[in-house]
């Protein structure tokens, strides 16, 4: 899981706010080419979803109830993909010691498959860092 962090001034006294929220794009397995099937004739599969509901984990925190996440899939002919729609839902986490904890997270609802990548097995690979 992930962390996505943005500076936002949409509010109703128009002042810069720091927003963050969870995002799960794909599951972190080593190939997953391997274990997302593409449909017989096709080159690629945009988004696929989880095949059982689990928990969702977050340093140590547990999410109270189950999901079952679309994820961007994958492409065999250099494409890549990436979230085109997705919305916001709240997740409520139970960390050790009884305490609770409500995170925003993404919940993708579609992808697109784009041709230009850098490197279409990493979806982070067009990021710039300094």
């Amino acid at each position: 899981m992930g962390l996505s962090v943005r500076v936002n001034n949409d509010n109703s006294k128009c002042e810069m706010r720091k927003e963050r929220r969870l995002c799960l794009l794909r599951p972190c397995e080593e190939n997953i080419i391997r274990s997302v099937k593409i449909p017989k004739g096709k080159t690629c599969r945009p988004k696929f979803q989880a095949k059982k509901a689990e928990n969702l984990k977050l340093s140590g925190c547990t999410s109270t109830r189950k999901f079952k996440p679309t994820y961007c899939g994958v492409c065999t002919d250099k494409r890549c993909c990436v979230p085109n729609k997705s919305r916001m839902i709240k997740v409520n986490f139970k960390c050790k010691g009884s305490i609770s904890t409500q995170w925003k997270m993404q919940w993708i609802t579609s992808c697109v498959c784009l041709r230009k990548c850098n490197n279409p097995g990493d979806m982070f690979s067009d990021l710039r860092f300094l």
